[in-house]
């Protein structure tokens, strides 16, 4: 489409119903990768809300709505002709990889996706940008991991749908996740973003 010349270019998109969700807060990094996965909580209600929820302090100003009913936890329509329905199941300290070490002094988070196509052409991957805010209160970007390749990594995850892949993200050692950010590649700031709070 002429209004999104770049979409091959892009390795994430968005459109986000700016939502909040509850995943659990990792435990300490260990020592060694342990690719076990952190169980997410028990998933927000599905009823629609009649006043959005506050705001969290660490991420987006955006106002958070509450997420669609059916089996995923948030259904974002960008405005352009995608729509996903996805979850974010848990995350990972050292999630199993495929190619690629986190750089000295860091180390990797991995975000489990399980994700419906529900309308359009592009994948997930491109039309999301995903971020961890972390402990820190810096936004660190997906894509700065680019160059590496996790189990079931969500860069190759299929168009129409998936479960538990993986987007890996790379934070300071001594950093932990506190939330994650799904933002629309077409659709923000129009677009709120999906704002997901880690315990």
């Amino acid at each position: 489409m002429a209004r999104r010349p770049l979409a091959a270019a892009l390795i994430l998109g968005a459109s986000a119903l700016a939502l909040t969700g509850c995943i659990p807060m990792p435990p300490a990094i260990p020592a060694a990768p342990t690719g076990s996965p952190i169980e997410p909580a028990d998933p927000v209600d599905t009823t629609e809300a009649t006043e959005p929820a506050e705001p969290s302090e660490t991420g987006s100003s955006e106002e958070p709505s509450e997420p669609a009913d059916g089996a995923y936890d948030f259904t974002v329509d960008d405005g352009a002709g995608d729509i996903w329905s996805f979850s974010v199941t848990s995350l990972e300290e050292n999630p199993p990889m495929q190619s690629g070490e986190p750089e000295p002094g860091t180390y990797f988070v991995g975000i489990l996706f399980d994700a419906e196509h529900v309308e359009g052409s592009f994948g997930f991957s491109s039309s999301f940008d995903i971020f961890v805010v972390g402990s820190d209160g810096v936004e660190y970007d997906w894509r700065d991991t680019i160059a590496v390749t996790a189990e079931n990594d969500v860069f190759y995850a299929d168009e129409a749908g998936f479960t538990q892949a993986r987007a890996v993200v790379q934070l300071p050692e001594g950093v932990d996740p506190a939330q994650v950010i799904l933002r629309s590649a077409y659709g923000y700031p129009e677009v709120p973003e999906t704002v997901i709070d880690v315990e």
